[in-house]
């Protein structure tokens, strides 16, 4: 399965909605420009222009760009990343892997370059976590669900083969989602440039003697 980016994915959402034609122009339009200009730097006249409708338009269907910007994060908190997370952790389990190593290095892999990817997006979410306690409670509960899932099982297999520690999955999960973000935050807040291959194995180096059992 082919892993959607996060712009794809928040145009699929938005026609799922009840939302006008116009009300859906605006918000990917404000998406792309939030992302690619920045939150500040974006004008309600750039966003009319993209989405060809008058500044007016943008005005009264959403009043300011933080009303804008709620609009945006509500499907992507709710709907949008939780669907790129399904389709990853369907990716990831789909293949048979020959050792635990080559497992890690396909998941921190993956990740990585779908930070890489997203990261303009992915720096709007980011943030507002940063900030907003519902947001990071959404988080929590999307990691609890994919412990519990087919990743969980993953994890859980190796262990049942005494491949990797007996610690709780949920903390094994931590501890390999901090480690590739620790690669990824600086990606997708600041920009950074990453060698991908370089950072798969340190990370993998890296997990692969901390799990060790």
């Amino acid at each position: 399965m082919a892993i959607k980016n996060l712009q794809d994915l928040f145009s699929e959402s938005l026609d799922e909605t009840q939302l006008t034609a116009k009300q859906k122009a605006v918000l990917r339009a404000s998406l792309k420009l939030f992302s690619d200009k920045g939150f500040d730097r974006t004008s309600t006249s750039d966003i009319a222009q993209l989405a060809g409708v008058s500044e007016g338009t943008v005005y009264k269907q959403f009043k300011t760009k933080d009303g804008i910007l709620a609009a945006i994060l509500g499907p992507f908190v709710q709907q949008v990343i939780p669907r790129a997370a399904s389709e990853f952790s369907e990716t990831i389990t789909a293949t048979t892997y020959p050792s635990f190593e080559e497992f890690l290095r396909t998941v921190i892999k993956n990740r990585i370059i779908f930070v890489i990817d997203n990261q303009r997006q992915l720096r709007i979410v980011l943030q507002e976590i940063i900030t907003d306690n519902n947001m990071r409670q959404t988080f929590t509960k999307l990691i609890q669900e994919l412990v519990s899932g087919p990743l969980g099982q993953a994890i859980t297999h190796y262990q049942q083969a005494g491949l990797i520690v007996q610690w709780p999955v949920l903390r094994v999960f931590h501890y390999i989602a901090a480690t590739i973000m620790s690669y990824a935050i600086p990606v997708a807040l600041a920009g950074s440039s990453i060698n991908t291959q370089k950072a798969t194995d340190e990370a993998a180096e890296f997990l692969l003697k901390g799990l060790k059992p």
